[in-house]
């Protein structure tokens, strides 16, 4: 499956917040004295797996959308929502266990998408669409 339009400019938005994020987070390692190649490939594990987390999303949103059978569109959601926290979690494993790897720098680069999201939510560049209300009331509080 081929990612549409929308999907790759928000996965271009994710890449280069997560990557602005990182260069930050290697700069607090190297302005503390900390710094060392061990952030550098925490960095890119974990980095490079929340970035491919969200195309995996992306391909997942799309899917679902194609589907006609809404029980097999919410089945393959689902599957596909725990798939990705178990690729997660492996991920945090290998980067807490693995000595090659900061530990601090592999997991907190998980977070860096939706870092992002809330920083393009702040800035004005993301706004989520409103919903309509009713001309007949329903949805207003009293």
């Amino acid at each position: 499956m081929k990612l549409q339009e929308a999907a790759k400019r928000e996965t271009l938005h994710i890449a280069v917040g997560t990557l602005a994020f990182s260069g930050i987070m290697n700069g607090v390692f190297a302005l503390m004295g900390r710094w060392d190649l061990t952030v550098l490939w925490g960095t890119l594990l974990g980095g490079g797996f929340a970035v491919l987390n969200f195309i995996l999303l992306a391909l997942s949103v799309q899917k679902l959308a194609a589907e006609t059978d809404e029980k097999k569109g919410r089945a393959w959601m689902q599957t596909s929502y725990q798939m990705r926290m178990l690729a997660t979690v492996v991920v945090g494993i290998i980067g807490v266990s693995a000595p090659c790897f900061h530990w601090v720098a592999v997991l907190i680069p998980l977070l860096f998408p939706r870092i992002t999201i809330l920083a393009m939510q702040l800035l004005g560049m993301y706004k989520p669409e409103k919903s309509v209300k009713k001309e007949e009331g329903g949805d207003e509080s009293v």
